[in-house]
């Protein structure tokens, strides 16, 4: 009954990230690869990574923005890493988040309406 009720919640907190669009069909493809090939645990592994990852490349990206001159390339290319990490779990929002800070990174502007008014959002 306990497991019921646990896999119940489970399925009801998937849907509303579904609903929500913080996640997209790139995490149904986890949750089915998980499934199909009956390793226990697949998934909660794979997004561990990708949040370890991502907390590598946001502190990465805090202290890029804090230099008093900031190299946009590298900015860049931390937020396009983060981008595809994200992309390759399903976490939509991110993504989204990330393809919009790139566009930022073009405008080489890191006040304002920019750079770190992106990253304290």
């Amino acid at each position: 009954m306990a497991a019921a009720a646990l896999r119940e919640q489970l399925n009801a907190l998937l849907n509303n990230m579904f609903a929500s669009g913080l996640v997209d069909e790139q995490f149904q493809q986890l949750q089915m690869l998980q499934d199909d090939g009956g390793t226990p645990g697949f998934v909660a592994e794979v997004v561990t990574l990708f949040c370890d990852d991502a907390d590598r490349i946001i502190s990465e990206l805090a202290a890029l923005l804090e230099q008093p001159v900031v190299d946009f390339d590298k900015v860049d290319a931390y937020v396009h890493q983060l981008k595809g990490s994200s992309a390759s779990v399903g976490a939509q929002k991110v993504k989204f988040t990330c393809m919009q800070f790139r566009q930022l990174c073009q405008d080489k502007n890191r006040d304002g309406r920019s750079c770190l008014a992106w990253y304290y959002i």
